[in-house]
């Protein structure tokens, strides 16, 4: 009982903790939509007096994909991959900020057209229409998980606030970035396999098509599990992508898509938004380790990419294989945890992955809590056979605190650089990505944990 009474204060102190530091945090996003920085703004750098950074927010990417999308629509086949043509529309929307260097935007071309309404109002009103659906989205696809999983009105508020108050949910909302629409399509997706509506999760899967370094484990999971309802599904979301596609920008631009990926994956720093030495997966640390971003890690990263892919459609076969010899509630927990493993490796061996890609970890911190960590450290684990308790315990610090620990990777390279600044006292910066570092974590304490388990069960059996 005393250790109840101990953990309801703790509780009530974190969540507490966690509102208030949401309310700070998007306060400022409230702040620089007051004071026209949400899209661009110059930001003056005492390290660098003579070569400012000028911040640019990814939304304006997609509201300049909409406006080159309607000039294809009227009849102006432009090329709507010129990196030059990109940045001088750009340029028109924010006129107050000189755009030195090249934004590029390197997404398929169905995100443009599907990007084609915002466009039809003025930037501010379509960003904050962007936000607001993306609120929304993220809430009712958080609803759809809990759904089926935790119960108590508390744990159900604190996974909203969780998510929300994270480093990654922020960030998207600060970039106004197409997470926001991805994240709910993601969700849904795994939510509708879950309830084996295969059509559905397939219409879903094809949407995450925004996503391409997704496709392949996404497409092959939804068709070992749902078939040919799943497969008609994606392939349907497929054929409104490309009808769209090339009846809106031409079949030219439609076939020089991967002419632009290459460029704005490789293009050696002429032009922002790809960031590799601060990606949060394989590439970003292997860049940090070596110092650059050539051919050698491009082609290591998509070796492990594709090794871990490959593996984990394994893993999906293997499952679908065994459904039949588990009890529904072994074959769901399997399934749950299957599903988080298989974000986690997407997330870490992926060729694309940024800060606010980690809001994908919702998934994981929902199901693991359900289907491993249960009401432990006070009730029982919800993964029966587990001897080592301890690893019960590391994941469920690491899920829980994933709000706090996501901010701390942010802020403690900004707080050792201010310490420095100020008092001259030098920190060395460890050569890690602390996102990919923390993914990585949970996947080893999952595997340890499946082993742990496994090997309890043998021990029975052979007894």
């Amino acid at each position: 009982m005393a250790n109840q009474k101990l953990l309801n204060k703790l509780w009530f102190a974190y969540i507490s903790a966690l509102i208030m530091w949401t309310a700070l945090t998007y306060s400022n996003l409230v702040q620089a939509y007051v004071f026209n920085q949400s899209f661009a703004y110059v930001q003056e750098s005492p390290e660098h007096p003579d070569d400012p950074f000028v911040y640019t927010a990814d939304f304006l990417l997609y509201y300049n994909d909409a406006v080159m999308s309607w000039e294809c629509a009227r009849g102006n086949k432009i090329d709507v991959w010129d990196p030059q043509l990109q940045n001088s529309y750009l340029q028109k929307l924010v006129p107050h900020v000189e755009l030195k260097k090249i934004f590029y935007s390197q997404y398929p071309p169905y995100l443009m057209v599907l990007c084609m309404p915002l466009s039809l109002v003025s930037l501010d009103a379509a960003y904050l229409i962007w936000e607001f659906l993306g609120l929304a989205g993220i809430i009712l696809s958080v609803r759809s998980l809990l759904s089926t999983t935790l119960k108590g009105k508390f744990e159900r508020a604190f996974t909203y606030i969780g998510v929300l108050s994270t480093f990654p949910a922020w960030l998207c909302f600060r970039l106004g970035q197409i997470g926001l629409a991805i994240f709910p399509a993601l969700m849904w997706y795994w939510d509708a396999l879950d309830r084996k509506n295969w059509f559905r999760a397939g219409m879903l899967g094809g949407f995450c098509l925004l996503k391409l370094q997704y496709a392949p484990i996404l497409f092959i999971t939804g068709c070992f599990l749902g078939g040919l309802r799943f497969f008609a599904g994606y392939s349907l979301m497929g054929l409104i992508y490309l009808i769209g596609c090339v009846a809106v920008l031409g079949l030219d631009n439609v076939l020089h898509y991967p002419e632009a990926l290459k460029m704005g994956e490789i293009s050696g720093g002429q032009i922002t938004g790809v960031s590799p030495e601060s990606q949060q997966n394989l590439r970003g640390q292997l860049v940090i380790l070596t110092g650059n971003d050539g051919g050698v890690v491009h082609l290591v990263v998509v070796a492990v990419w594709a090794v871990a892919t490959l593996y984990t459609a394994f893993l999906w076969w293997k499952y679908r294989a065994n459904a039949g010899l588990q009890s529904d509630d072994d074959r769901r927990r399997m399934f749950m945890i299957l599903a988080s493993i298989t974000m986690l490796l997407q997330l870490v061996t992926s060729p694309h992955t940024h800060k606010q890609d980690y809001i994908f970890v919702t998934l994981p911190a929902i199901w693991l809590i359900y289907n491993v960590v249960g009401n432990y450290p006070i009730g029982e684990a919800a993964m029966p056979g587990v001897r080592n308790k301890n690893l019960i315990l590391a994941i469920r610090y690491l899920l829980l605190g994933f709000p706090i620990l996501s901010w701390f990777f942010f802020t403690a390279p900004h707080v050792s650089g201010l310490i420095e600044q100020k008092i001259g006292l030098h920190i060395p910066a460890l050569p890690i990505q602390p996102f990919f570092l923390y993914a990585v974590t949970l996947i080893v304490l999952l595997g340890l944990i499946i082993r742990d388990t496994a090997s309890n069960t043998n021990v029975k059996t052979a007894a």
